[in-house]
C-alpha cells in the first residue's frame, strides 16, 4: 500500500499535470489514458453544448433557429459514446469525439485528414440565445459572414475553406426559397430543378444536395458550382459574386490540393476556439445530459444496480445491455454477416450450436467449454462430436464485444443473438431477443448425450425430448424447420436411404452416391438438408416433407401419417405461418433455465471459465 506521503506526491503531481493541459490540447492526449478512443470512434462511427437536450430545467440550443430541424446525428455521436465508454469510462469528453467523428466523417468522404488536437471537457451549459446570434445564417452577405466567422477568431481565408464543407450535405427548402425564387445571379436550370421540391409556399423541410455533382463526395465541386452560379445557399454564392472572395474560390475550382490544406488548417483552428480543459466543466457519461454530482451518481448507481440485480433473475429483457452496452446487437450482427459472407454454411451451424446448448442446462454456453485435464465438457458428447462447429466465429465475435465492453455481455447471449442473425441474413425472419443470461461454469457430457434428439429418433420421442425441455410439438415442427438450412453427415442418414421405405427411390439413390453403405466409409461425408436452397431459410424442407425427400429419419417422421402432418401442410401452404411459428418457438427455447443475476459468470473467454 502507499504511504500518505507517496500518494500526497501523486495528488500534487496529478493538480500540476491538471494545471498544465488547461493551457493547450494536444494530439496525443488519450496516448495512456485511453489509447484506443481514435480507432474506436473511427470504427462506430467546442464543448458538447450542442450535444444537450432540453429537460423542465435546462433550454439546450438544439431548437435555436439555425438548429432546429436542421441538425442531426445525434444518435450517431451517442452510439460511439456508448463504445468509447465501453472501454474507457469517463476519460474521454463528447467534445472531443464529436471532433474527432468531424474529421473521420470528411476523410471517409474522400476528403482529407488532419491531426484532431485533444484534451477538451464538456460543458455543464448551452446557450440558447448564442446560437441564435453566432452561428452564421443562409442569408448573409459576404460582409456579415466574413464578419461571424472574425468574431470567433477565424479569418476571411478560414470563411472561404470551411464553407466548402457545403460539398456534402443537403439543405432544408426553407434556407433557399428565397434565393430560387427572388435572387438573379443564380443559374436558371438549377433554380427550375430546385423550385420542383421547393414549393413557393410549403414544404420547408424538403431537402436538396448542396452539391447536385458529388454530394457524398468531398471534392472541389462546390467551388466549381459557385462559378456557374450554382451555389444553393444565398450564403453559398456571396463567395462568387463580384467581391473579394472571387480570387480564392477560384483558385479552390482549380487547385483541390490548395483547398484541402486550408481546410485541414482552418477546421483545427475551429477546434481550438475556446474549448474546456483542466478542471473545468466535466466529461460527460451521456452526451445529451450533464453529470450529476459524483456522490448523487454514485446513490443513483447503486440503486440502479441493485434493482437491475434483484430484477434479472426472473426474466430476460430485449433491452438488458441498453445501458451497459448498446453496440452489443451491431457487433455481433458485423461478426455474422463477415463470417456468413465468407462461408454460408456457417450461419446453418451456429443456429445448430445455439439449440445443442440450450437442450443441456439451458441457454448457458455450456456447449463452449474445452475439455480441459480437470474438466469434461459437452463437445464429444455423441450429438455433437464431429458435428458441431463454427465455435471460432463465437470466439471473434466475443473478442470484438469485449472491446467494446469488456466483462459486460454473456457468451450464452452473445451465442443467442448470433442465431437470431444468421436466420435473418439467410433469408429467415427476424426477432427481439431477450438478453441477460449469464454463463455456466459447468457442463454435461451426459446431458447432452441424452438429451439433444438423435437424428433416428420417431415422432413420439422427438415430441417427448422438446417437452422435457418446455417446448410443444407445434415447436418442434417449427424448430425442426431450421433443417431448411445446412448439411448433415453421412453417419447420420445412412440407415434412411438404404433402409427404410418413407423415401423417394430417386432422392435416395442421389444421396448414396456420396455416403456408401459399409458404416466407417464416408461417415463424415455432407449432404444438404434441403436440396434445392441449401442456403437460404424459407420452407421447402417441409416441401421435401410432402414428397418423402426429408434426409434424416427424424425430418421424415414429421409427414409420416402422424400427428404433425398437417402443420406441415400449413407450412407448406403459408410460409409466413412458418415464420411465426419458427420465431416463437426460437423465443421459448432461448428462455429454458437461463442463469441470471448473481448466478454462473461472464467468461472473458468462452472456450473457459474464468
Amino acid at each position: 500500500m502507499a504511504s500518505p506521503k507517496s500518494f500526497a506526491c501523486s495528488v500534487i503531481a496529478l493538480l500540476f499535470a491538471a494545471h498544465l493541459v488547461s493551457a493547450q490540447l494536444s494530439a496525443n492526449f488519450y496516448d495512456k489514458s485511453c489509447p484506443n478512443a481514435l480507432s474506436t470512434i473511427r470504427t462506430a462511427g467546442c464543448d458538447g453544448s450542442v450535444l444537450l437536450d432540453d429537460t423542465p430545467t435546462f433550454t439546450g440550443e438544439k431548437t435555436a433557429a439555425p438548429n432546429n430541424n436542421s441538425l442531426r446525428g445525434f444518435d450517431v455521436i451517442d452510439n460511439i459514446k456508448a463504445q468509447v465508454e465501453g472501454i474507457c469510462p469517463q476519460v474521454v469528453s463528447c467534445a472531443d469525439i464529436l471532433a474527432v467523428a468531424a474529421r473521420d466523417s470528411v476523410f471517409a468522404l474522400g476528403g482529407p485528414t488532419w491531426v484532431v488536437q485533444l484534451g477538451r471537457r464538456d460543458s455543464t451549459t448551452a446557450s440558447l440565445d448564442t446560437a441564435n446570434n453566432d452561428i452564421p445564417a443562409p442569408t448573409l452577405d459576404l460582409g456579415d459572414l466574413t464578419k461571424s466567422f472574425s468574431n470567433k477568431g477565424l479569418s476571411a481565408t478560414d470563411m472561404i475553406a470551411l464553407s466548402g464543407a457545403h460539398t456534402i450535405g443537403q439543405a432544408r427548402c426553407v434556407n433557399f426559397r428565397n434565393r430560387i425564387y427572388s435572387e438573379t445571379n443564380i443559374d436558371t436550370s438549377l433554380a427550375t430543378s430546385l423550385k420542383s421540391n421547393c414549393p413557393n409556399t410549403t414544404g420547408d423541410n424538403n431537402i436538396s444536395p448542396l452539391d447536385a455533382s458529388t454530394p457524398y463526395t468531398f471534392d472541389n465541386f462546390y467551388y466549381k458550382n459557385l462559378l456557374n452560379k450554382k451555389g444553393v445557399l444565398h450564403s453559398d454564392q456571396q463567395l462568387f459574386n463580384g467581391g473579394s472572395a472571387d480570387s480564392q474560390t477560384t483558385t479552390y475550382s482549380s487547385n483541390m490540393a490548395t483547398f484541402f490544406t486550408d481546410f485541414s488548417a482552418a477546421i483545427v483552428k475551429m477546434g481550438n476556439i475556446d474549448p474546456l480543459t483542466g478542471s473545468s466543466g466535466q466529461i460527460r457519461k451521456n452526451c445529451r445530459k450533464p453529470t450529476s454530482s459524483a456522490r448523487c451518481s454514485l446513490v443513483v448507481m447503486v440503486v440502479v444496480v441493485l434493482a437491475v440485480a434483484g430484477g434479472s433473475s426472473a426474466q430476460l429483457s430485449p433491452s438488458f445491455y441498453s445501458y451497459s452496452c448498446p453496440g452489443v446487437f451491431d457487433a455481433v450482427k458485423c461478426g455474422m454477416q463477415s463470417a456468413i459472407a465468407n462461408e454460408k454454411r456457417i450461419g446453418a451451424s451456429i443456429v445448430r450450436l445455439f439449440f445443442h446448448d440450450c437442450f443441456v442446462q439451458g441457454c448457458d454456453a455450456s456447449l463452449l467449454l474445452d475439455d480441459t485435464a480437470s474438466f469434461t465438457g459437452e463437445k464429444m458428447a455423441n450429438p455433437n462430436n464431429g458435428s458441431v462447429r463454427g465455435f471460432e466465429v463465437i470466439d471473434a465475435i466475443k473478442s470484438a464485444v469485449e472491446t467494446i465492453c469488456p466483462g459486460v455481455v454473456s457468451c450464452a447471449d452473445i451465442l443467442a443473438i448470433a442465431a437470431r442473425d444468421s436466420v435473418a441474413i439467410l433469408g429467415g425472419p427476424s426477432w427481439d431477443v431477450k438478453v441477460g443470461r449469464r454463463d455456466s461454469r459447468t457442463a454435461s457430457l451426459s446431458g447432452a448425450n441424452n438429451n439433444i434428439p438423435p437424428p433416428t429418433s420417431g415422432l413420439a420421442n422427438l415430441t417427448s425430448l422438446f417437452a422435457a425441455q418446455g417446448l410443444s410439438q407445434k415447436d418442434m415442427v417449427a424448430l425442426s424447420g431450421s433443417h431448411t438450412i445446412g448439411q448433415a453427415r453421412c453417419t447420420n442418414f445412412r440407415a434412411h436411404i438404404y433402409n427404410e421405405t418413407n423415401i423417394d427411390s430417386g432422392f435416395a439413390m442421389s444421396r448414396q452416391s456420396g455416403c456408401p453403405r459399409s458404416s466407417g466409409s464416408g461417415d463424415n461425408n455432407l449432404a444438404p438438408l434441403d436440396l434445392q436452397t441449401p442456403t437460404v431459410f424459407e420452407n421447402n424442407y417441409y416441401k421435401n416433407l410432402v414428397v418423402k425427400k426429408g434426409l434424416l429419419h427424424s425430418d421424415q417422421e414429421l409427414f409420416n401419417g402422424g400427428a404433425t402432418d398437417a402443420l406441415v401442410q400449413s407450412y407448406i401452404s403459408s410460409q409466413s405461418t412458418f415464420f411465426a411459428d419458427f420465431v416463437t418457438g426460437m423465443i421459448k427455447m432461448g428462455d429454458i433455465t437461463p442463469l441470471t443475476g448473481s448466478n454462473g459468470e461472464i467468461r472473458k473467454n468462452c472456450r473457459r471459465i474464468n
